[in-house]
This record gives C-alpha cells, structure tokens and sequence, in this order.
C-alpha cells in the first residue's frame, strides 16, 4: 500500500515537470538604494587631516525583465526558477542580476495569481562624487563611484491574466540588502524595488 501510494506521488511529481512551462517578463523597475559610498571629504586641521567617507541615498528608474521556468505544479501551488535582471541607467544608476525560486499560488475562483520569491545574486550601484575633494581610491569631484555587492532580495507580487498567453504584472514590490565584494569596511547597502509590466507564457 505505501509503495502504490509512493508511486502515485512519484507519477503526479513527474507529470507535473514534463509540463514545464517557460514564462518571459519586462517590466518597468524603480529602486532606491540606501547608504550607498559616494566619496569622502576631507577636513584640513593643524592637527592632521581627516577623510570622512559620505553615503547617499537615491532613487533610480530604467527596466528589467527575466525568465521563470515553472517546472512543478501541484494543485493551485507552482515553483520556478527565475533568472531576472533589471538596468537603471545614468547616474545615480543601478544594475541588478539575480537568480531564485518563485512560489506562485492560484487561488480557486479568483483570476488574481500572487507569488513570493527569494533570490540572491549581483548588485551594482552609481554615484557621483559632489564633494569638494576626494583622494583614491574614490574619484575626482563630478566623478562616478562605482560598487559592486553580494545581495539578496524577498519579492512578491500579483499577476493579472489578461489572455491564454499574457499575463498583466500588476505590481511586484521586493527589498533586500547588498554586501561590498571588494572591501569588509564599507557599509551594507539596502534595496527596495518597486516593477510592473507584462510576462509572456510559452
């Protein structure tokens, strides 16, 4: 009896993966990063000079998109993995390239399909140096500084259907934190990030 039962989930599960489904989103995509390194500034005294590094915080638009391979279904519930990414040009400016699972939920008589994800992966963010002076490794007064982070990020959103292939993406709110890859010393950074737009299903 276990072994039948043991069976029958095996050949639901394995069903369920050859339905794979592969599901391709852009979406407008606003962020603002917080205690982001901009520069340093520094104090002349008779005493000695002292360097004070200065942090900002911004917000930033551009647009993003991935890919989600939903690849098991089990009733109302579906997991995917999601590569996504987004691109924030200019300066201020952020890069992102992140990688998850995506928990996806449809609930019985309802058209609405909200979803949760957790994803981890590459952060990059630019600031421009306003201080009066600056000393390397941080760029002249009216450059552009540079991070690069380890980051994580929780995200959850609502997905509209609006035919059998398109999906509207009503709103996918996330936020998270960034580590500094290159230096122990800088300070971690955090991320909110607010997207919509549309996810194509194939």
């Amino acid at each position: 009896m276990r072994r039948n039962v043991l069976l029958a989930v095996l050949l639901s599960v394995s069903l369920s993966v050859a339905h794979a489904q592969v599901s391709l989103y852009v979406t407008s995509s606003s962020s603002r990063f917080s205690n982001v390194a901009s520069g340093e500034i520094i104090t002349y005294q008779t005493t000695g000079n002292i360097a004070e590094e200065q942090f900002d915080n911004f917000w930033t638009s551009g647009i993003g998109g991935g890919a989600s391979l939903r690849w098991l279904s089990l009733g109302p519930v579906n997991l995917s993995f999601d590569l996504r990414g987004s691109t924030q040009p200019g300066t201020p400016g952020a890069d992102t390239a992140l990688a998850g699972l995506k928990l996806g939920i449809k609930p019985p008589g309802l058209r609405l399909k909200p979803y949760v994800e957790a994803a981890g992966g590459y952060m990059g963010t630019r600031t421009v140096n306003v201080n009066s002076t600056s000393t390397y490794p941080y760029p002249s007064v009216g450059g552009t500084l540079t991070n690069h982070y380890a980051g994580w990020e929780i995200l959850g959103g609502i997905d509209y259907p609006l035919i059998r292939f398109l999906d509207l993406r009503l709103i996918e709110v996330g936020a998270g934190r960034g580590y500094d890859i290159l230096s122990t010393s800088t300070p971690d950074i955090t991320a909110l990030t607010i997207n919509s737009g549309l996810v194509f299903h194939f």
